[in-house]
């Protein structure tokens, strides 16, 4: 949709919520905040104590997310035991968020989340959309395990729910200032003002400037990698229509200027030597490793090609509006969304001084617009909960994957290496002597001599006169630029479900919970690819010119080879036919696409809850998740050979991949131990995911396939106390046993590397998550306080590579702690605080991978320690 329909639907959307205020009669919903005394969530679609919900949850308080220095969503995971959340190649399309080991790639925003993430009810399309500062917060609700009734599609693995401080009827203030006394010096400012207009009409108005340096060196002398610059700003509204209907309306932008994200070498290849030869080496180094710096990681530097970058901007602006009316016996809630979020970035993405690859200004652009409504109200013994959702979204990207100006000379050398001759420096693979200036002359002498040996002397003959004809028989070297003009995609999504949750209580300590979703969604793929690669096209004519001359394909007799299609089968002469056309900017997938596709499918839950007594609940129930299916926005997302010479070869269907579903099984205990004061749970889990979408890099590009079956088991454990006036005690400890039960080749030309194999775990999965915080407040006269606060995560070690993986990208098991020591008095007016994040300035791995085209290692390192102080004034 586009901006004008946009920003129409916003002032339709507050126009219809505005009459339906008007209109209101008797009756409040109840507010949250008067149901208990105890942690409340609104996990079931109602406001309920989080012990009595028999959902396995995660509630973190404001005060503890505060305390702990959360900044983002990313950030939470340091006090959810069961959540992962990092980022990768970029902030807003690398950012992935996983709960118990299930996650989706995010690397292309046709993937939408398995893990949804609302906030104040709204949906955000991407976890990279919704990394925006968070303002200040109640509490933030990681839900586990699928939510597919209440939260509806793409919540198989879960959910998460910020809940923002709303307008209150206090007059209030607040500005905090910190910076950081590291390197990064980190600078940010808060603030706020709460303005009650009259007795039932309230605004309040937050926002956030942050500013922070770069922590990897750029040894080129270019500016610091992975900086961040951003604002948020947030305008809100709370009008108490009558004492039975009360509307809220939010109004959010957001902006970000950051650096972002480099990687640092773990290991090197072959390749490397040859990028150092390119660039003139890369500094003093041990000739061991080919002239290029000694590996050290933990230094955080790498090589930007100059005049490329990694520079990343978003833009953000949203409205929503939520109408909660007592209808008298009946609850309604109403939630109107409209969000439009931007993103542009760029990438050297080779990761290297050499000028091979890069991008140019990808854009991506997704418009939401949703309408919640749910009844709800008990009739005797049934508490009864009926709801609509609709969606619509729109997805506008255009890509510029390009070859830089030593592409050609890289790919050159790189299969030259294969032969005992010199690279030649001049022509594209025009090497290894013999007298025939000939790709084919190339491949006869090493590795593949012995494969080729089998044609026939005529064979040979008429193939290398056939190549010889075809630019003198070398591969027509690609000029800096060449590569994706503007691959440009549009994927339009409506998405409308019907859903109902009943809590039946069968007897006084009993409860049946029954749940049931129908979701029909459909989705219109368009797009308009225009990439230009004279090696391609040169490569793609020798084939053109040699097929017949070879004889016929032994794994299908009948099909005519060419020398493209001859030597491709085996791993050394896929990587050469790779290094001219990556499935990324091959050109045989030129022109205009279209595609629809139609889903409809059903979702739900169903669970017991037994009261022993008022403070032991025992539970247990079975939920069935559903993601949608969609569309790779990649060109690489095509079925591409070297080989394939005519587009007739490639449809639509190639970029479709299937919908995901998951039957999960749960059961658990919660207690409330020593007088209240205490509470701990277990939860056992065991969850089968079929059709798992996985969309991993294995070195040349992006491979989505549907993996047939996934297991996520385990066991959760969480406490949390009060034992003392002043102190809170948490703790968390989880095991997730998360594995492939399918074995899946993604790539048949190479397939060894490219092979998931079934009881290989997923990536990003640790088996062990142990978290703990204790926060004390402690007096220190009549009018004076301080609080002593720290927390800690421990995880077990987990693999970050998927496809191509070498071990030296696993990571081992690591901890990270962050503290915060500050005082004031006890009415809160001030206070002068000192922080510390990641306090052992530990060092681990955020990502890993291959960079493309070569076969080095590389990771994205974690933030070091950052340690500071702020002031807060407020009243």
């Amino acid at each position: 949709m586009s901006k004008k329909s946009n920003w129409g639907r916003i002032l339709l959307s507050g126009a219809s919520l505005a009459a339906m205020g008007a209109l209101a009669s008797p009756a409040l919903a109840q507010d949250a905040d008067e149901v208990t005394d105890e942690i409340v969530v609104t996990a079931t679609g109602r406001a309920a104590a989080i012990q009595d919900v028999p959902l396995a949850v995660t509630a973190v308080s404001g005060e503890q997310l505060e305390n702990s220095g959360v900044e983002d969503l990313r950030d939470v995971t340091q006090v959810a035991p069961s959540l992962q959340m990092g980022t990768g190649q970029s902030n807003s399309s690398g950012t992935i968020a996983r709960i118990r080991g299930i996650g989706t790639g995010s690397d292309n925003p046709g993937f939408e989340g398995a893990v949804g993430i609302f906030i104040d009810g709204v949906y955000r399309a991407r976890a990279g959309a919704a990394l925006a500062d968070l303002p200040e917060l109640e509490r933030v609700e990681v839900l586990r395990g699928p939510q597919g009734t209440l939260f509806g599609r793409n919540t198989s693995a879960g959910a998460i729910s910020v809940v923002s401080a709303g307008p209150s009827f206090e007059p209030g203030a607040y500005i905090e200032a910190g910076y950081g006394l590291d390197d990064l010096e980190e600078a940010s400012l808060e603030a706020g003002v709460n303005m009650p207009v009259s007795d039932s009409f309230a605004l309040r108005f937050d926002g956030v400037l942050r500013d922070r340096g770069g922590y990897i060196t750029d040894t080129t002398g270019g500016p610091d990698v992975n900086s961040s610059s951003r604002w948020s700003a947030r305008g809100q509204a709370l009008w108490d229509i009558t004492p039975d209907a009360s509307l809220r309306l939010i109004l959010d932008a957001a902006e970000s200027d950051s650096v972002c994200c480099g990687a640092v070498y773990v290991s090197y290849g072959t390749t490397t030597a040859i990028i150092s030869a390119l660039t003139g080496g890369l500094g003093a180094t041990p000739s061991a490793n080919g002239g290029v710096p000694s590996i050290n990681p933990e230094a955080r530097t790498m090589s930007v090609t100059s005049g490329r970058g990694y520079g990343e901007t978003t833009e953000e602006i949203g409205f929503s509006g939520q109408l909660d009316w007592d209808l008298g016996g009946v609850n309604l809630t109403s939630i109107t969304a409209v969000r439009d979020w931007k993103a542009v970035r760029d990438q050297d993405i080779d990761f290297t001084r050499a000028d091979i690859a890069y991008r140019d200004g990808l854009e991506v652009g997704i418009e939401n617009f949703t309408q919640e409504i749910r009844l709800q109200g008990e009739v005797g013994r049934l508490n009864w909960l009926v709801g609509v959702f609709y969606a619509d979204e729109s997805i506008d990207q255009t890509d510029t994957i390009r070859q830089g100006a030593q592409a050609s000379l890289f790919a050159n050398a790189a299969v030259s290496s294969l032969c005992a001759a010199s690279p030649s420096t001049v022509e594209l693979f025009n090497f290894c002597g013999g007298g025939v200036p000939s790709i084919f002359q190339g491949v006869l002498n090493n590795p593949l001599g012995p494969f080729v040996g089998t044609m026939t002397g005529p064979q040979l003959l008429a193939a290398n006169t056939a190549i010889a004809g075809v630019n003198g028989g070398s591969l027509v070297v690609a000029p800096s630029g060449s590569g994706q003009q503007a691959d440009t995609w549009n994927v339009e999504t409506q998405s409308l479900s019907v859903f109902t949750h009943n809590e039946i209580s069968l007897s006084d300590n009993l409860v049946l919970t029954l749940g049931l979703r129908y979701s029909d969604e459909s989705k219109d793929l368009s797009a308009n690819l225009n990439a230009v690669n004279p090696a391609c096209a040169s490569l793609q004519q020798m084939e053109l010119a040699t097929i017949g001359l070879l004889g016929n394909n032994a794994a299908a007799p009948g099909f005519p080879l060419g020398i493209v299609r001859f030597i491709e089968g085996t791993s050394s002469g896929a990587t050469a036919m790779a290094l001219a056309c990556n499935p990324a900017v091959n050109p045989i997938a030129n022109g205009n696409w279209a595609g629809s596709r139609d889903e409809e499918e059903f979702s739900g839950t169903a669970s017991l809850a037994y009261h022993l007594n008022d403070d032991v609940m025992v539970y247990g129930g079975y939920s069935r998740g559903y993601k949608a299916g969609g569309y790779n926005i990649d060109r690489s997302g095509f079925s591409i050979r070297p080989s394939t010479v005519s587009s007739t070869a490639l449809n639509v269907g190639q970029l479709a991949f299937e919908p995901e579903f998951t039957d999960s099984y749960e059961a658990g205990i919660k207690t409330t131990l020593f007088g209240g004061t205490t509470t701990f749970n277990v939860t056992g889990f065991y969850q089968q995911i079929h059709d798992y979408q996985s969309n991993n890099f294995n070195g040349f590009n992006f491979i989505t396939r549907n993996v047939p079956e996934v297991i996520s088991q385990g066991v959760e454990l969480e406490m949390t106390s009060n034992p003392m006036e002043g102190l809170n005690l948490n703790a968390g400890v989880t095991y997730t046993d998360a594995y492939y039960d399918s074995t899946v080749v993604f790539n048949t030309l190479d397939p060894v590397p490219n092979t998931i194999t079934a009881g290989d775990p997923l990536s990003f999965a640790p088996e062990w998550v142990v978290t703990g915080a204790i926060a004390y407040r402690v007096p220190l006269s009549a009018n004076l306080g301080a609080l002593f606060y720290l927390d800690g995560r421990w995880n077990s070690e987990y693999r970050t590579q998927t496809l191509n993986r070498q071990a030296v990208t696993d990571q081992e098991s690591f901890a990270v702690f962050n503290g915060r020591i500050g005082i004031g008095p006890e009415n809160e007016r001030w206070s002068l605080e000192l922080f510390g994040q990641n306090l052992t300035d530990e060092f681990y791995f955020v990502g890993g991978f291959a960079p493309p085209l070569q076969n080095s290692r590389v990771v994205f390192p974690n933030e070091p320690r950052t340690y500071g102080v702020s002031l807060r004034l407020q009243y």
